[in-house]
């Protein structure tokens, strides 16, 4: 089951073929790797989705992980840096953005020149045309996460657990030190949360642009609402609805779907994030009660049904000094 992205910064370059992809690939190897591993992303805006889903599984493992003061801040600035770095790589995506939709149906790629001009890229350093530097620079804080949460356990873990995200490769990584477990199961509860929601999220595309590969998908959560009581016992122990949804989910992103999030889906993800956050800050708070961290008042979030304008969101992103207005950027990026 593997959901998040390739996270680690790349761990070698012996390879010819690391190479190439490193220098043709959209994402680089990472983006090889995530697209044949994790979701498939067909586009940037597919691509900050594939992030934001996997801040929200990674956000409360590395919270779960703390145990003093200075590991809750440590990781605390961590999930911050994702904040940041993912709201960047949104609002820089909506300016001077690639023409959605193939040459075919009239889409062409000199589209690009009609929401791009030199004033644009003289006010924002920022946009479209730098989305591979801004999306190495997330890769980076996602894999820096990660680390933060192992350090954090005080164990070393194979390299390729770590890059999976796999909920059961971290739990063979784990069961040498059984005063870990409960931590797993905090994660896998909050792994099985963004499961539904990520499969929510592809219900919705499939009922706005729907491909033959959506049917699994809707029969996954029919499964999962209609489960019979009256099953054997080797029948139960068989199922697993929501790894079901989503892996139907994901064979049909990989089948083409076009893939988006809803503003109230992003909502739903980032507030596990932030539930992470403010465990840290308790933490944190014993030994330094003014702490603050990667936390936001969720009643101060930002919801509007239109999305200020790419510019505005760009330069409130590079200037921001709290998490809040990363976190209304991310929200305020998509869709009602």
């Amino acid at each position: 089951m593997r959901f998040a992205l390739c996270l680690i910064m790349l761990f070698s370059l012996t390879s010819c073929s690391v190479i190439e992809r490193e220098v043709g690939y959209p994402g680089g190897n990472l983006g090889y790797l995530a697209d044949r591993n994790t979701l498939f992303a067909k586009g940037q805006e597919q691509r900050v989705n594939r992030y934001l889903v996997s801040l929200a599984l990674i956000a409360p493992l590395v919270a779960e992980t703390a145990r003093t003061g200075t590991e809750a801040k440590l990781s605390s600035s961590a999930i911050e840096l994702l904040y940041g770095n993912i709201a960047k790589l949104k609002a820089a995506a909506s300016l001077c953005k690639f023409p959605a939709g193939p040459v075919s149906e009239g889409i062409q790629p000199s589209d690009v020149a009609i929401d791009c001009n030199a004033e644009i890229l003289k006010q924002n350093t920022n946009t479209a045309l730098n989305f591979e530097s801004l999306s190495y620079d997330v890769a980076k804080s996602l894999g820096d996460a990660l680390k933060q949460a192992f350090d954090n356990l005080e164990i070393k873990a194979n390299i390729t657990r770590i890059i999976a995200l796999d909920p059961s490769e971290i739990l063979r990584a784990v069961l040498g030190a059984r005063r870990l477990i409960p931590i797993l199961m905090d994660y896998l509860a909050t792994f099985r949360d963004v499961s539904i929601v990520f499969g929510q999220s592809v219900v919705t595309s499939c009922e706005q642009n729907p491909i033959a590969a959506c049917g699994p998908v809707t029969q996954s959560f029919a499964r999962l609402i209609n489960r019979p009581a009256g099953e054997s016992l080797e029948q139960v122990t068989a199922q697993r609805p929501i790894y079901d949804i989503y892996s139907s989910s994901k064979g049909a992103i990989s089948a083409g779907l076009d893939w988006k999030l809803e503003q109230w889906q992003v909502v739903a993800l980032l507030q596990n994030v932030n539930r992470a956050c403010r465990k840290l800050e308790a933490i944190a708070k014993v030994d330094d009660d003014n702490f603050t961290g990667c936390s936001v008042e969720w009643d101060k979030v930002t919801v509007t049904t239109t999305a200020p304008s790419a510019q505005k969101t760009v330069n409130d992103v590079d200037g921001a000094s709290s998490t809040l207005p990363k976190v209304n950027a991310l929200i305020a990026a998509h869709g009602s």
